[in-house]
């Protein structure tokens, strides 16, 4: 086995960014990620044991179902489902559902057990003119606390440099207050789009009965929404913040004269209500709506060039690289082992005529490049589709590429 080693030419990183598309389709009270069916199987429905709206981290657990096997592993009943555990010890690693209480509450040794799925899926918040963003704790008593949205104030407003409607409270020519007017906040996980969302590629478009009536986009990527179909076309919607996977919605005008059931009562159709149909109880049975959208994703690729020389790789230990006859055989004895060092090598240059064959030259086949690290341990081996004739003239280099 002949071994060569990677020169710092050989082998290289590289870093190849892809923008992967994102479709959610909102209708009655269900959310559909990217024309996601909802499947049933055998044992489960769903079979992925969560709806088509999200996404299931890991994908355990495929169509099965709780059921009580009778067995318990440690003190654990076992009930047919893959599940997350730990062992409490010393370094204090428990789940994030895992409170501090019943932690303290659990001994040395005891196992802590969460559950699969584990799954994500789009938010939508209303956040009407009157909805609290901040509850004060009475007198001496906690610290109080902030919606979802209060809690994005010093985000919103890092981005001011950006546009000046990047502001929570009322700044320079921007009149709006989020602490006073009417909002909509869709969240959207990380999970779905990666590092960040693409600028300039978020897309919302507004249903009643099935007819567009408007839509939006971020016209000139820098973040701010504007109407690029309906009534008001031009108009500023909202805004979204790329990197944290939100979009905020503050346009609270009229989209058409019909109503709808947004709230606990019926109104017009407006960019606040986007989504509304996920939002509670609330499923707004005439309205339907789609965000579409990219995300970044960076993946590394490892590349390596491994070279086969000239006048190299021409030798085998395979029995069919030389010619077969029984002269080949080892000689025996008593004390006597001795091996035939005169074995013919076979020839398998192809000629014109059936008989004789053509000139000898050395030939192999390169079937598999194995790759070593610095110890010597075989730590992968790539194959090629078909073996590569190997000749003393001819030199080889085969590009093997790795997604990290």
């Amino acid at each position: 086995m002949s071994l060569y080693k990677f020169n710092n030419n050989d082998v290289y990183v590289n870093t190849l960014k892809t923008y992967p598309s994102i479709k959610f389709v909102i209708y009655s009270g269900s959310s559909f990620y990217n024309n996601t069916p909802n499947i049933s199987g055998a044992f489960a429905d769903p079979i992925r044991l969560t709806d088509s709206g999200h996404a299931s981290l890991y994908e355990l657990n495929i169509d099965r179902v709780s059921s009580s096997t009778g067995r318990t592993i440690g003190a654990v009943t076992d009930n047919g489902l893959i599940y997350p555990w730990v062992v409490k010890n010393g370094s204090r690693v428990a789940f994030r559902t895992t409170t501090s209480a019943s932690f303290n509450a659990d001994n040395y040794g005891d196992v802590i057990v969460s559950s699969y799925p584990l799954k994500s899926s789009i938010q939508k918040e209303y956040y009407s003119t009157t909805t609290p963003r901040f509850t004060a704790a009475p007198p001496g008593i906690g610290t109080g606390s902030v919606s979802h949205l209060r809690a994005l104030k010093n985000t919103i407003d890092s981005y001011r440099y950006i546009n000046p409607n990047f502001t929570y409270l009322p700044s320079g020519s921007v009149t709006r207050n989020l602490d006073s007017v009417e909002v909509g906040l869709v969240s959207i996980p990380t999970i779905f789009y990666g590092s960040q969302i693409k600028k300039g590629s978020v897309d919302l478009k507004f249903y009643y009965t099935g007819t567009l009536i408007a839509q939006a986009k971020d016209t000139y990527k820098d973040g701010m929404l504007y109407e690029t179909y309906g009534d008001n076309t031009g108009s500023l919607i909202g805004f979204t913040l790329y990197n944290e996977g939100f979009v905020v919605l503050t346009a609270s005008y009229n989209l058409s004269a019909d109503t709808d059931t947004y709230l606990p009562g019926n109104d017009n159709p407006k960019w606040v209500y986007f989504g509304q149909s996920i939002s509670g109880s609330i499923t707004a049975p005439n309205s339907s709506f789609i965000m579409e959208m990219s995300g970044t994703n960076n993946a590394q690729t490892l590349t390596m060039f491994a070279l086969a020389p000239k006048g190299e790789l021409n030798q085998s230990n395979n029995p069919t690289f030389v010619k077969y006859s029984t002269a080949n055989f080892a000689a025996t004895g008593s004390k006597t082992y001795l091996e035939n060092d005169k074995m013919e090598i076979k020839n398998v240059v192809s000629s014109a005529y059936a008989d004789p064959t053509g000139s000898f030259a050395k030939t192999t086949y390169i079937s598999k490049v194995g790759i070593y690290d610095a110890n010597r341990n075989l730590i992968g081996i790539a194959k090629v589709a078909t073996p590569v004739k190997k000749t003393v003239e001819r030199d080889f280099t085969f590009k093997i590429k790795l997604d990290l």
